[in-house]
């Protein structure tokens, strides 16, 4: 009896078919695949289906296997859309946040409510004072006492300003900062305040840009 005998390729395990009709109806049905090496009753070696003059014809009509999913395969769009949602959050609370420092002034402590009204000239002998003025485009910091102002770089502010409240024991700011100067200054300057413990600013108010 005419035996056919079909293996996946490179594996031990043999089936074996009575005609060369049944091997390519398992080929067109996918239960072989073109790779699949076939062995007929006058072959000597096994050779790949798609190969053997038998099955050559039908083994090209055949379309290919999908190939499988890779389990490797990250997928970075969804991480990517959190990132971005995630960095306009940041963007817009760190925005925020340097507003509300810029416009929180320390509140005036008990002692200091009820009192009456001052103007701030007044307040010159008790207090330090914080000028800012624009130098082309340059902001200029002064700090110091009425008469003993000194010129202080941006990353100075806070040490600096310790240093006179330690050294005078002076606890009230007169802040003088001209329009152009830009907010990032200003809420540098309102940060250290906060910091030294600063329980009054007295701000000379002008319309800013």
């Amino acid at each position: 009896m005419t035996v056919w005998q079909v293996r996946k390729e490179g594996s031990p395990d043999v089936l074996s078919l009575p005609t060369a009709a049944e091997v390519l109806t398992g080929l067109r049905d996918g239960n072989f695949l073109p790779t699949d090496e076939v062995k007929g009753p006058t072959d000597v070696v096994w050779i790949a289906i798609e190969a053997h003059p038998t099955f050559a014809e039908a083994a090209e009509d055949i379309d290919p296997p999908p190939d499988e999913a890779d389990d490797t395969h990250l997928d970075m769009n969804p991480l990517i859309d959190v990132c971005l949602v995630l960095l306009i959050f940041f963007i817009l609370t760190i925005t925020y946040a340097s507003l509300e420092r810029a416009l929180d002034v320390p509140e005036d402590t008990a002692d200091d409510k009820g009192a009456p009204e001052r103007h701030k000239d007044e307040f010159k002998d008790d207090s330090f004072m914080v000028l800012v003025k624009m130098d082309g485009e340059r902001p200029i910091i002064k700090m110091g006492t009425q008469g003993t102002l000194k010129e202080v770089p941006q990353e100075r502010i806070f040490a600096d300003m310790g240093n006179i409240i330690n050294t005078t024991a002076r606890k009230q700011m007169l802040l003088d900062i001209d329009k152009d100067v830009p907010w990032g200054i200003e809420t540098a300057i309102l940060d250290a305040a906060k910091g030294n413990k600063v329980h009054r600013i007295i701000n000379n108010q002008r319309t800013r840009k």
